[in-house]
């Protein structure tokens, strides 16, 4: 089993996350996300861009530029919708981790 099919994650609420405390573009998210999930969460750019292109497709976030040593950076700011969308899939995310441990961790559950 590969390393990324090991765990069921919603990179566009990791995405909406990592926007919550300030814009940043996309390298600067790609590095955020694998230093605070300490290498098990390595999104690659091939996977992050499609997924910020269809949340600024949706309103979820919006972007702008800005020249940083001659070249063009483009970072991206959550929208209120984004953080609406973040909410409610935390929600989600949280209810199919509880019952995902009610199976996993079963004994534990039994004793309570």
């Amino acid at each position: 089993m590969s390393k990324s099919s090991k765990y069921f994650i919603k990179l566009d609420l990791i995405i909406l996350s990592v926007l919550q405390d300030q814009d940043r573009y996309a390298y600067e998210i790609t590095k955020y996300v694998r230093e605070k999930s300490q290498g098990v969460i390595v999104p690659k750019q091939g996977t992050m861009y499609p997924i910020i292109y269809q949340l600024l497709e949706d309103g979820c976030i919006t972007s702008r530029s800005e020249l940083y040593n001659n070249k063009a950076r483009v970072y991206y700011h959550l929208e209120d919708k984004g953080r609406e969308y973040l909410k409610k899939g935390i929600e989600e995310y949280d209810t199919l981790v509880r019952a995902v441990d009610l199976f996993l961790h079963r004994e534990e559950h039994y004793d309570r």
